[in-house]
């Protein structure tokens, strides 16, 4: 009876652990996959149901073997990929491609539950920049790139036989496409295409960097990318073990889209969020489940910029530096009418600036240096470009009665104040102010002004844009070099854009360049002694340490020093300082110098000593 009892007891305890035995889910190992399983199991843990989590499992193919043999219950996996393990050719269909892989996976005991809303899916990738100058906008469009076709790529990329490289280039016929960088890092694949070290980078769809460095995403014209969207993958015995599965999970259908993945992914890989503060973020946000505590958000760091600024090259470069230097900080980019003016209140730490910026026009013949701001490293550099119409009479800036700069305190609007200052030509030419760039294009177009005035990088988006409409031209200016202008503001210095940078321009333009640099305010402890509108500066700054303004300067790595004109930070200043000799030199130093005046007093002895005989 006692045995019997015991028995019993036993076969109670292994059902009643069968029934409470958690539900395994797995992922793979990338972010999205951490972020999109970890909802499936916040959304289970919200009914109650106890969760197993595995994350990262392993790679697909242990995935797939470890839910069919019941080692996993749940995990997410996508269309595409599925087609592909299981010998399938690859579907760029969604709709059919989800009907596919629910017949294939039926006998296999294994369920697709309803897609999540996105796809994330092989892409390629240019700068914006890069793609205005060719006018490329579709894959097809690449064979306009004169010479080999730099690429970089994920290793996996190219050993992929039905979506991979080759397979790519006989659909394409890009035989010159040559994979140049080939790294698992996907940070040094974006950071060679940010750096103009290759022509075109592989990537995916929903990955944050693509909008964080306003990178272009080529069309897929020939349709040759497979539709890669996900669902969750269930075993049909876990749906029969737990019949709330299906209605819990039914939640997330169609819910996410490619800017929220997107977004998400961002917040991970590139703010430091923890994926599950980011998963629980987006299902409080969808009310699926509760907020219970409020999210550890990290500290936001605010870097500015000016209107003009393109986000894939001085922002994005900004954006890598700080990153780099401030890991697990959310880095925020605002651009502003005045970067300036937000600095100096404190409403950001760090600006994106050009060398005008640090000074001021007064009645005095030099400008007055700007004391509340420092460069700590080189971004880039900008050119004066004078944009007219190709069939007006404006063939000089003699010409030039109604000039449009810009945004008032942006860059051009400053830049041009100096220029025509300095040239005395203000007295006879108007210049106008206007936030909205768009409108002072068109005012051009209507002949209510006879030029423009930008202040912007060589192969600028905007001006790239506006010069492919083939209806304007570029003016030389002319006259810089004369008089006192190279004295007076000395940060100008003279350049060239070379020929056919634009459209219609056939000849080479002279002009004058400025640094663009990274900019923060300077301690207050060194700003003393001067007065003035240039050096009004809030308490509520925070000014860089030596060491944070050191690592950033190494971290934009550019092989350009700062212009000795610009007021940079005092280390960098000190570094750049030749050592002088110190006052008490070494122990060595005196020893040798204490021989060389002996010998030098011998010496004399026996010249005296001869003198006297």
């Amino acid at each position: 009876m006692k045995k019997t009892f015991t028995y019993l007891l036993l076969a109670i305890i292994i059902i009643g652990c069968g029934k409470t035995r958690p539900l395994h889910i797995g992922s793979k190992d990338f972010t999205e996959q951490f972020i999109l399983a970890e909802m499936v199991a916040q959304l289970l843990e919200n009914e109650k149901i106890v969760v197993k989590r595995s994350f990262p499992y392993g790679d697909t193919f242990s995935l797939l073997e470890a839910i069919k043999h019941g080692d996993l219950d749940i995990y997410v996996e996508y269309n595409g990929t599925g087609l592909i393990m299981l010998g399938q050719p690859p579907v760029n269909d969604g709709d059919e491609a989800f009907e596919k892989v629910k017949k294939l996976f039926q006998p296999l005991g294994l369920e697709w539950l309803d897609r999540l809303g996105f796809a994330n899916n092989y892409v390629l990738l240019m700068r914006r920049d890069r793609a205005l100058s060719l006018k490329i906008s579709k894959i097809s469009d690449l064979t306009k790139i004169p010479t080999n076709i730099k690429l970089a790529v994920e290793p996996e990329f190219i050993t992929r036989p039905l979506d991979g490289l080759s397979a790519l280039q006989r659909r394409y016929g890009l035989n010159r496409m040559l994979p140049i960088i080939k790294d698992n890092d996907k940070s040094i694949v974006y950071q060679a295409l940010l750096d103009g070290k290759v022509d075109v980078a592989e990537g995916f769809s929903t990955e944050g960097r693509i909008e964080d460095f306003g990178l272009t995403v080529l069309e897929d014209d020939l349709e040759f990318f497979p539709v890669y969207q996900p669902s969750p993958l269930v075993r049909a015995s876990t749906l029969e073990r737990y019949p709330k599965l299906r209605p819990i999970l039914k939640k997330l259908t169609g819910l996410i889209d490619t800017t929220s993945m997107r977004q998400m992914n961002r917040e991970v890989e590139l703010e430091g969020q923890d994926y599950q503060v980011v998963a629980r973020d987006f299902l409080i946000k969808h009310q699926l489940i509760k907020q219970k505590a409020k999210s550890a958000k990290s500290e936001e760091l605010t870097i500015v910029a000016g209107l003009l600024n393109d986000v894939s090259g001085s922002i994005s470069k900004a954006l890598r530096a700080v990153r780099k230097t401030f890991p697990g900080r959310r880095v925020n980019v605002s651009q502003l009418t005045d970067p300036l003016a937000a600095i100096q209140s404190g409403e950001a730490r760090l600006g994106i600036l050009s060398a005008e910026a640090f000074f001021t026009l007064t009645d005095d013949f030099l400008p007055l240096t700007n004391k509340t701001i420092e460069a700590v490293g080189v971004i880039g550099n900008r050119m004066a470009h004078i944009v007219t119409l190709q069939n007006s009479d404006i063939n000089s800036m003699a010409d030039i009665k109604k000039l449009g700069v810009g945004v008032k305190n942006g860059a051009s609007a400053r830049s041009a104040e100096m220029i025509f200052t300095s040239l005395e030509k203000l007295d006879n030419m108007e210049l106008l102010y206007e936030e909205n760039l768009s409108k002072q294009v068109q005012a051009l177009k209507n002949n209510e002004l006879d030029a423009l005035f930008l202040m912007v990088p060589v192969g600028h988006e905007e001006l790239m844009l506006m010069m492919n409409q083939e209806i304007f031209k570029l003016l030389s200016l002319t006259g810089w070099k004369t008089g006192n202008n190279l004295i007076r503001f000395p940060f100008f210095r003279l350049a060239r854009i070379p020929m056919n940078t634009y459209e219609q321009q056939s000849s080479i333009i002279e002009t004058v360049s400025t640094q663009m640099v990274l900019a923060g305010p300077t301690p207050i402890d060194t700003i003393i002694g001067d007065r003035g509108p240039a050096t009004v500066i809030s308490a509520n700054v925070q000014p860089l340490s030596d060491s944070l303004v050191l690592q950033l300067n190494k971290e934009l790595s550019i092989d350009e020093k700062l212009d000795p004109a610009i007021p940079a930070a005092n280390i960098l200043n000190q570094q750049t300082k030749p050592l002088s000799n110190p006052l008490n030199p070494s122990k060595i130093e005196s020893i040798f110098n204490f021989f060389i005046m002996l010998a030098i007093a011998f010496l004399f002895f026996l010249f005296i000593r001869e003198e006297k005989t």
